[in-house]
């Protein structure tokens, strides 16, 4: 059989602990929408002993999902290799970040390309390089040593303050620092070192951190998938606001912002530029491209970070305001995301301390739920590989809220009420510890693993 007559269909690299989060489920529209408008079989490979699990089998099969497990490298690409006589694969997608290698070695044997430098999505020095490289006004000023070896006479002179710490790899976002001054500096650098051997028990050995020049100014983000041959498809992009915005000393994420407004501080034709010239900068082939970027207080966007996937609350956020499938980018070339259906704000819950988020304070709660803009509050995940730097002795759980309302001026009233809440919506558990190490440590060795 010719191979354009073949059926087509997309290979989802996950774990089962993926397939059994809250995650899964935006993605899993997605795959259903797929297959109902241009009839994309979806095929899920995943690691180990198949699925045990019947609601999650029935699910999948409703939605006709072809479920794979696979035993190591090998034994995935050879069996890729068998759905590829019986499908023609247009891609190869993994919404996890240690999967990310996986997903180029099977597209190498598909014989599909990859960007120019395969780790460019995982190691964050070489996505900076390649932009003071190869573009005149992209960059951001960089250094990158282990910890004993950063001279922060060095730092002060190239980069200088305020600057801008954090792990190079492996850590999810973990331990973003803002420093302003060698008070900081030191005592950054000696916490990092306790830290560090914290990821030793997650199996990272990276001791690398990379220091950067702060930009001022706004955060956002953009989804986009970039072909075979280097054409980009575009989403819309998202404003992030930061634990730092609500005067908490972190630069983790707390909510995420699809509106009008958001539209409005962005030159969309300046913005298409500026991404095309990333890509070509990073010479990045065949993946989608979660970018974040900065809007300077002088009005130039700077690149802080480039990922690899759409992110699953991306999907379901640009589902919920444009309409817009972000998979659908990668075989619908007329695919476009240009009318706001409704104003929407997803809002991150971290612990607020150094210990575990134990509930939330009902009375607060219940004023948050009466909101106008409010329609859903939930526990996503129960641990999570992230710490933040004030919940930095071990993990935190997540709870989300999720606001929506055609009135943009009535929401970002809503979430400004959150933001005032923030801290004190939240009852903080302390624990020991030492005391319970060995029984946490297996857990995590379970998350990660399944």
């Amino acid at each position: 059989m010719l191979k354009d007559s073949l059926p087509k269909a997309i290979i989802h690299l996950m774990t089962k602990a993926r397939m059994k989060s809250d995650a899964f489920k935006a993605e899993l529209d997605a795959m259903e929408e797929l297959n109902e408008k241009h009839k994309i079989q979806n095929i899920i490979f995943y690691k180990w002993d198949k699925i045990e699990y019947i609601d999650l089998i029935s699910k999948l099969e409703k939605f006709w999902i072809i479920t794979q497990n696979y035993a190591n490298k090998a034994d995935l690409v050879e069996k890729v290799a068998d759905f590829a006589s019986e499908y023609k694969i247009i891609f190869v997608y993994t919404g996890l970040e240690f999967l990310i290698k996986m997903a180029n070695n099977v597209k190498k044997k598909l014989g599909r390309p990859i960007s120019g430098e395969p780790n460019l999505f995982r190691d964050k020095f070489l996505q900076r390089d390649l932009l003071q490289k190869n573009s005149n006004d992209l960059w951001i000023k960089f250094l990158k040593w282990e910890p004993a070896n950063l001279d922060i006479k060095e730092i002060e002179e190239k980069v200088s303050y305020p600057f801008i710490m954090k792990p190079v790899d492996w850590v999810s976002s973990s331990w973003v620092k803002k420093i302003k001054n060698r008070k900081e500096f030191n005592n950054y650098i000696e916490n990092y070192n306790v830290f560090h051997d914290r990821l030793k028990a997650r199996w990272v050995d990276n001791k690398e951190l990379i220091v950067e020049e702060y930009i001022d100014w706004q955060l956002y983000t953009l989804d986009y998938f970039v072909d075979d041959e280097g054409f980009i498809y575009l989403s819309k992009p998202a404003k992030e606001v930061l634990w730092i915005d609500i005067g908490m000393d972190d630069y983790c994420v707390i909510a995420r912002m699809s509106s009008l407004q958001v539209e409005y501080e962005l030159k969309w034709k300046r913005l298409k530029t500026f991404v095309k010239s990333t890509v070509k900068a990073c010479n990045i082939r065949n993946t989608f491209v979660h970018h974040e970027f900065k809007l300077t207080s002088k009005w130039k966007l700077k690149t802080i970070e480039l990922n690899w996937r759409a992110g699953w609350w991306r999907v379901a956020l640009m589902k919920k305001a444009y309409d817009m499938n972000l998979f659908e980018m990668i075989i619908n070339p007329n695919i476009k995301a240009w009318k706001l259906k409704e104003n929407n704000i997803v809002v991150i819950i971290y612990a607020p301390k150094r210990w575990i988020l134990k509930a939330f304070n009902n009375k607060v709660l219940a004023n948050i739920k009466r909101r106008e803009s409010v329609y859903d509050i939930k526990l996503t995940e129960t641990y999570l590989w992230k710490e933040v730097w004030p919940t930095r002795d071990w993990f935190t759980q997540i709870w989300t809220i999720k606001m929506s309302n055609v009135d943009d001026k009535q929401i970002l009233k809503d979430f400004n009420y959150i933001k005032s809440k923030y801290k004190s919506l939240l009852i903080i558990d302390s624990f020991v510890l030492k005391d319970k190490k060995e029984n946490i440590l297996d857990k995590l060795k379970n998350y990660l693993y399944n």
